[in-house]
């Protein structure tokens, strides 16, 4: 890094013009200082301008993105929405299907396909199946959000170059910031079909009440479970688990 801030200052020291003769030494001697100061400066500002700055029109690049489940808006005021659709997945009666869900466009392209339905892999909607719990205005509210759909969000944060997702946490830890915070959701256990763990929004939206269940993702809340590995306390046997996207 260092070689580096001097071959920045080398290259602006040759850009700067040629000073005039000087009438005294003291009258050279301020005009060199004045120089420098500049030189050093403009070369303190191109550093701190970082990685994240390129020639793009002016505008920032870096970052990093994330799927916000259950929004269709990016609620951080440090994110901006790069598109919002339908949450899909796989059949949860569909041995080896894929375990991860994902955030479908509303206006798909299509490329090369077959006219008719084949028995190939597929994608569908995802939809909440409140199971064994109802507390109401939450997300575990079952006349609310049982066998809705709901949509999804993928944003962009320009503060940061990485983001995580925390299971068991409402709260970044150290200096991470805070994007949304939710419930952690998957497939139920006694279903065929694998799924991955998600964090949907504390406060989502739904989108359609589904008649049927056929073809469906169905996504349940998932509590702790004491079962002599995790520790208990500070885990609770049975507790519905939180989580917390943070950006850095």
């Amino acid at each position: 890094m260092p070689s580096v801030c001097v071959f920045i200052v080398f290259l602006l020291l040759l850009e700067q013009p040629k000073p005039a003769v000087c009438k005294t030494n003291s009258a050279c001697t301020d005009k060199m200082d004045s120089m420098m100061f500049q030189v050093i400066w403009a070369g303190l500002k191109s550093l701190k301008q970082g990685p994240n700055h390129h020639d793009n029109g002016g505008k920032e690049t870096g970052g990093a993105s994330y799927i916000q489940w259950g929004r269709s808006t990016c609620t951080s005021r440090n994110s901006e929405l790069v598109y919002d659709g339908y949450t899909g997945g796989a059949s949860y009666a569909n041995r080896g299907s894929a375990a991860n869900h994902l955030c479908l466009p509303k206006q798909p392209q299509w490329g090369v396909y077959d006219e008719k339905v084949n028995g190939n892999s597929f994608v569908s909607g995802a939809a909440f199946d409140v199971n064994d719990i109802d507390i109401k205005n939450s997300l575990f509210d079952k006349s609310k959000y049982s066998m809705y759909s709901f949509p999804c969000a993928v944003c962009h944060t320009k503060i940061g170059s990485s983001t995580i997702m925390i299971p068991g946490r409402k709260d970044c830890l150290a200096d991470w910031k805070k994007e949304y915070t939710g419930y952690l959701m998957s497939g139920y256990h006694g279903h065929v079909s694998a799924t991955e763990y998600i964090c949907i929004d504390a406060d989502s939206e739904r989108l359609k009440k589904m008649s049927s269940l056929k073809g469906m993702s169905l996504l349940y809340s998932v509590a702790a479970k004491c079962n002599g590995v995790l520790p208990c306390p500070p885990y609770v046997d049975g507790r519905e688990m939180t989580c917390v996207v943070c950006s850095k």
